[in-house]
């Protein structure tokens, strides 16, 4: 018998878009969720999505009745803390496939990973993914695995032409009004401030909005965790800064479009650093509040301290990070390499999804 599978962003998960969107066009499946701007950002910014919005009354019962299999970013366990009762009603169990939503260095230090313990379907981006499993010892516990590798940069280069539209006139124009397209672009794009103590957000915001040289654009681009957080904070911050040479990105989910428009990335433990891999770029990660804490990132990045954010970044020799620098060059693609598999198992799951 034929089975029917979507992918599911159930709540306010914006983060979520961006990596389950473009699997479903790839897998050709409906996304469903139950926030109505979640359903209108996906069918502003993603071509060929099949993508539904469901009535928080309606979703549960209308998941359960409608699908087999579904594609989360979340596990089994928590899927079901919403769904075991209407699973229950209709006798029915529910199979998870639980999707990352990013290639970080998060989890290492704090319970992460072993929430996919006895997990049944897992996707992974390849082997370093694969190895932080088996370092948290929850990798023979999975039933099966998945290495999907970078199908999101697959996506990004199927659509580039649409995607580049989408720069040009949300981000391009509005930043060529205040200054001189000659200027670099820089995009500030921090994680969340969770567990971990990973975020370099309130440890640097103040220094890079108020120290930021005029030939300079930069781009912020806040998590949605850390609004959430903090959202009166980032409120104000906005208001009082969001002018001349800054911009920042509220309701923009794309991340491959942004990164090949950009110059130079400056993060922390955001799992973008690894998307950014993908472009032979200038990189400038900076220590979060938690020193403890490494990434194999620092060894093709700048790594900052301190708040002499830019005159760090006026001191290195962008050559350094650029097309002539050979030894950097491998050591980003040996990252990348291990990072995404380049032969992937999304046809594999595409036909067992079916069967």
């Amino acid at each position: 018998m034929k089975k029917k599978t979507a992918a599911l962003i159930y709540g306010d998960n914006p983060n979520y878009i961006d990596h389950l969107s473009p699997l479903c066009h790839f897998l050709k499946i409906p996304l469903i969720t139950n926030v109505e701007e979640i359903f209108c950002l996906i069918k502003k910014y993603y071509p060929k999505v099949a993508v539904k919005y469901i009535e928080n009354k309606e979703i549960n019962f209308y998941v359960v009745k409608n699908f087999d299999n579904i594609l989360a970013c979340t596990p089994k366990n928590m899927f079901d803390t919403e769904f075991r009762f209407h699973q229950d009603i209709l006798n029915k169990e529910i199979n998870i496939f639980w999707c990352p939503h990013g290639n970080s260095d998060k989890g290492k230090t704090v319970i992460f990973f072993e929430g996919l313990m006895h997990e049944k379907n897992v996707l992974i981006y390849g082997k370093k993914m694969k190895n932080i499993l088996k370092e948290k010892k929850v990798f023979h516990t999975i039933e099966n695995i998945f290495e999907i590798g970078n199908f999101r940069l697959d996506y990004f280069n199927k659509f580039k032409s649409h995607f580049k539209k989408i720069i040009k006139n949300e981000i391009s124009k509005k930043l060529s009004k205040k200054l001189s397209n000659k200027n670099l672009n820089l995009l500030y794009a921090p994680t969340w401030e969770d567990k971990e103590k990973s975020s370099s957000f309130f440890k640097y915001i103040d220094v890079l909005l108020t120290k930021l040289p005029s030939k300079y654009n930069l781009i912020v681009k806040i998590h949605h965790n850390l609004i959430v957080q903090n959202e009166t904070t980032i409120e104000i911050m906005k208001l009082k800064y969001s002018k001349k040479n800054i911009l920042f990105l509220e309701n923009f989910p794309l991340i491959y479009p942004l990164l090949d428009f950009i110059d130079i990335y400056i993060g922390d433990f955001s799992s973008i650093g690894y998307d950014f891999l993908s472009f032979n770029k200038a990189m400038f990660l900076l220590k979060p509040q938690n020193k403890k804490l490494s990434s194999d990132l620092f060894d093709i990045a700048t790594v900052i301290d301190d708040k002499k954010i830019f005159e760090t970044i006026e001191n290195s020799k962008l050559s350094h990070h650029a097309l002539n620098n050979e030894n950097l060059i491998q050591k980003r693609k040996n990252l990348y390499d291990s990072t995404f598999k380049k032969t992937t198992d999304l046809e594999k799951l595409k036909n067992l999804l079916k069967t």
